[in-house]
């Protein structure tokens, strides 16, 4: 990996991210930098750890070769009239520190004089002449830019009208506590034990390390943001209040908001290629991107090592439904999000719907699930959506 001033290269990605650094680790694994060049563009230095990825998998091999801090086999689901506790077999839950995936990627790209890594703001690309340009400088690219950078506040306006789009808005604090709270070896995956959201949904959610250190998040699934004071308070309440925790130190912090929304940001142009958030990684329903950000990295490089072009994300159209369905339950008030959430724990293991939730299911199993919720607000939303998509092919023919 180098720090030098060419300006032209095979590719370029945009954005030293999840997607952006994972493709970049992927290119090189799988032989694709051998004779190319390739050069990475992104704002930030990467060197503080201001995110946490988490997702569930079954043990796998592509799993040893990433940074996990922490798995877990059990979760705990907490409701105003419910607690439960189940193992997520045949599922784990994994972590890993944004720094420590940083530290991880870059590790590897500095071996290879063919990477380089500028910090710098990109300002516009060029499709017809293959030019990205920078606050800077000027690069070329003479086969693909890989583009998985974006502004968040920007992406609301950019939406789809015919999706709905809402926000996954958290404040996470890391503490330490004086005593021991936690069960080190179980996460809270949803506490709803906090004021329910105007349209949306709202939760406590907890990854312990210790028995006495744990990230506690206050996170809302809804179109409305709030103020920084806000989270902190709303946060501090449930530590304090619901929890019970009053004496412990906060040693680090996480702030972020995550777009859900079925709404693909960016299409291919030319030789312009989205990622990650852009490319519809992150699933709408949940927020959660690591596995299927994975995936499209595979597909990206199958791709690439076979010459086919096709790098669209292959997502399902039947799932995708269902996304579009439960979020016009929440955004539309059909039914509020601690009654549909208390329903589905209620009525299904911890692991059927990880796996639901992985689009993975049969059909037979997604009506199993379907009959746990409340049945006149998702069979509303069920017609909403079939009319919409009705309205859509009409315009269409027309």
């Amino acid at each position: 990996m180098t720090l030098d001033t060419k300006t032209e290269y095979d590719y370029i990605i945009g954005g030293a991210g999840l997607a952006g650094l994972t493709l970049a680790w992927q290119m090189l694994e799988n032989d694709l930098l051998d004779q190319k060049q390739l050069l990475i563009i992104d704002r930030d230095q990467k060197n503080t750890n201001d995110r946490t990825w988490c997702f569930w998998a079954e043990a796998d091999e592509w799993l040893n070769n990433l940074p996990i801090s922490k798995s877990w086999k059990n979760a705990i689901v907490i409701g105003n009239d419910f607690e439960i506790k189940q193992s997520l077999k045949p599922y784990q839950y994994f972590k890993i520190e944004g720094i420590d995936y940083y530290n991880f990627i870059f590790n590897k790209l500095k071996e290879h004089p063919q990477i380089s890594v500028i910090q710098d703001v990109i300002v516009n690309e060029d499709s017809e002449n293959h030019i990205i340009n920078t606050q800077k400088t000027q690069y070329q690219f003479t086969e693909y830019f890989f583009k998985s950078y974006f502004i968040a506040d920007e992406l609301s306006q950019i939406k789809n009208p015919k999706k709905h789009f809402i926000w996954q808005h958290f404040l996470g604090w890391k503490i330490i506590t004086k005593a021991n709270f936690f069960e080190s070896e179980t996460i809270t995956y949803m506490d709803m034990r906090v004021p329910e959201v105007k349209a949306g949904l709202s939760f406590g959610y907890i990854l312990p390390e210790k028995q006495n250190e744990a990230l506690v998040e206050y996170t809302l699934f809804s179109s409305e943001l709030w103020k920084k004071e806000e989270y902190e308070q709303a946060l501090k309440n449930y530590i304090e209040n619901t929890l019970k925790i009053r004496e412990y130190d906060i040693i680090e912090e996480e702030f972020n908001k995550i777009p859900m929304t079925n709404t693909i940001f960016e299409q291919r142009n030319k030789n312009i290629i989205p990622i990650g958030t852009l490319a519809g990684t992150v699933k709408p329903s949940t927020g959660y991107s690591f596995v299927r950000n994975y995936k499209h990295i595979q597909l990206i490089v199958n791709s690439l090592k076979n010459n086919t072009q096709s790098f669209e994300s292959a997502n399902s159209k039947r799932f995708r439904f269902y996304d579009e369905v439960l979020m016009n339950v929440l955004v539309t008030e059909k039914s509020s999000g601690h009654e549909v959430f208390g329903k589905l724990y209620k009525g299904n293991s911890l692991a059927t719907l990880l796996k639901f939730l992985n689009e993975e299911t049969s059909l037979w199993e997604d009506l199993k699930i379907m009959n746990t919720v409340p049945k006149w607000a998702f069979i509303k939303a069920v017609v909403g959506e079939f009319n919409k998509v009705l309205r859509i092919n009409n315009n269409k023919v027309d």
